[in-house]
């Protein structure tokens, strides 16, 4: 009887050791899982720009490069309620992001001068004050290109920002502390129209931080601690890509080279297909693209544009130019010269027409490798109509497509010792290229002033052409 029950005791409290290992594992799970989100990357979309796709596919580029840097924290984006559900399910479901929705918020400087309608609803960027499940956030722009890990971040204080500008620090990036009161003494100060230079997301909070530039720069613990208060954050933090365009090379001494930042014009973001070899940065965020998100949606369109082009240039070289019966004749009529100089005019704007809608007609978030090529296609193949249709020189109408060829090849050369060499060597060949063009225009307008005024081998539509015989005694 005794045996049996210490059995039983033995058997009691090993099922408890099991039980409290098995706790404890558990609790210690949770501390961590606490732990790992306990820090936010956040960024914001917003609809009604005529750009929304992009900012889309670069915030997703974006989010999945912080995914391949194994960051310690989770992935947030605040969107707008108007945010397409297809693309909620895709950042959700594919990129593994949060999706926190809100409504936008009234920007009141919408009707001040000088504001850019673009900057209308950049005030949702405030919403990362109300992401109360998270000790700190990283907000950030979706033109943030990252080199490494930056999760020391996490250790800076209430906020932090980078001055690119040397009295006005910039908003592409910038740390916090989530916090019902000031999150809504923002929204009052909103309300009451708070002085705001620019009327964006910038200038409100330069506005609502204006000591930032006193504070001390910030250093992060190496015992992993965080600090209190405001700090400046170094420079590597917002490297301006205008910074590598002057050496070809990361040099900024002030902290790590960790993210770099395109606050350019809209259409010099890194993500369209011209941005590369234009800017050398450009092929950068393609590539990460190419690895962590693909080109999917474009792909099909750039197919099917190459071989409509490819169509066209064939039927124009099969096709006889029964066009331009229309075009030539010799006979005096009052209006001649208006005619001629019409045409003159015609064959200008086809010749122009020919190097720019095949620009507006490719994916504009393709890659360069695609769109580039693309475009050379494209602008061949309307060549080729051109030349075909007003019986001009193929070799001068195509000296401008062979020109930009090379231009291309000079500013994709990859082992230049600095900008300032690459940027003599682009307009260095646009100098030696210059006479080439204005002699190939020359030539094209030459030779249909030739066709203006020989023999008229083509007659006008619905007339009988003359004989031989005329022609030869002519």
């Amino acid at each position: 009887m005794e045996g049996g029950t210490i059995r039983y005791l033995v058997l009691v409290l090993a099922i408890l050791l099991l039980a409290t290992n098995v706790l404890g594992k558990h609790e210690l799970e949770e501390r961590r899982r606490d732990a790992k989100h306990r820090h936010a990357y956040a960024a914001m979309m917003y609809m009604g720009t005529p750009r929304d796709y992009e900012f889309y596919v670069a915030l997703r580029v974006m989010m999945r490069s912080l995914a391949k840097f194994q960051v310690q924290a989770d992935r947030v984006v605040i969107a707008s309620s108007d945010v397409p559900v297809q693309w909620v399910q895709a950042m959700e479901k594919e990129d593994g992001l949060k999706v926190v929705t809100v409504t936008n918020l009234k920007n009141p400087y919408e009707f001040q001068g000088g504001f850019n309608p673009r900057f209308k609803l950049t005030m949702n960027k405030l919403y990362a004050w109300s992401l109360f499940d998270y000790d700190r956030v990283v907000m950030l722009d979706s033109d943030n290109l990252f080199l490494q890990n930056t999760d020391e971040l996490f250790q800076c204080g209430q906020f932090c920002a980078v001055f690119i500008n040397p009295c006005i620090f910039h908003t592409g990036l910038f740390v916090l502390q989530p916090s019902k009161d000031v999150f809504n003494n923002m929204v009052h100060e909103l309300e009451i129209g708070r002085r705001n230079p620019d009327g964006a997301d910038q200038g409100f909070l330069v506005s609502y931080f204006p000591d930032l530039l006193d504070q001390p720069l910030f250093h992060p613990p190496a015992n992993g601690t965080k600090v209190n208060g405001t700090y400046r954050l170094p420079l590597g933090y917002q490297m301006d890509a205008s910074y590598y365009y002057l050496k070809l090379k990361w040099n900024v001494p002030c902290g790590p080279n960790s993210v770099v930042t395109f606050p350019s014009a809209p259409w010099f973001k890194p993500w369209y297909w011209w941005s590369w070899p234009v800017l050398p940065l450009g092929f950068s965020w393609h590539e990460l693209r190419r690895s962590n998100l693909g080109y999917a949606s474009e792909l099909p369109l750039v197919l099917i544009e190459a071989a409509l082009y490819i169509s066209i240039i064939i039927v124009a070289k099969l096709a006889k130019p029964t066009c331009s019966k229309l075009c030539y004749n010799r006979r005096p009529e009052k209006c001649s010269a208006f005619m001629q100089a019409m045409l003159k005019v015609l064959v200008l704007w086809s010749v122009v027409a020919t190097y720019t809608v095949p620009f507006f007609l490719i994916p504009r978030t393709a890659h360069p490798l695609m769109g580039w090529p693309l475009y050379l296609l494209g602008t061949l193949s309307l060549a080729t109509v051109v030349a075909s249709f007003f019986v001009l020189p193929s070799l001068a109408v195509l000296t401008t497509w062979i020109g930009l060829a090379g231009c291309l090849f000079v500013m994709a050369y990859p082992w230049y010792s600095n900008g300032i060499v690459r940027a003599l060597a682009v307009f260095g060949y646009a100098c030696g290229a210059a006479p080439f063009a204005w002699a190939s225009l020359v030539k094209i307008m030459d030779s249909l002033q030739t066709h203006l005024e020989r023999e008229p081998f083509y007659p006008r539509l619905g007339e009988v052409a003359q004989g031989t015989e005329f022609s030869k005694l002519y």
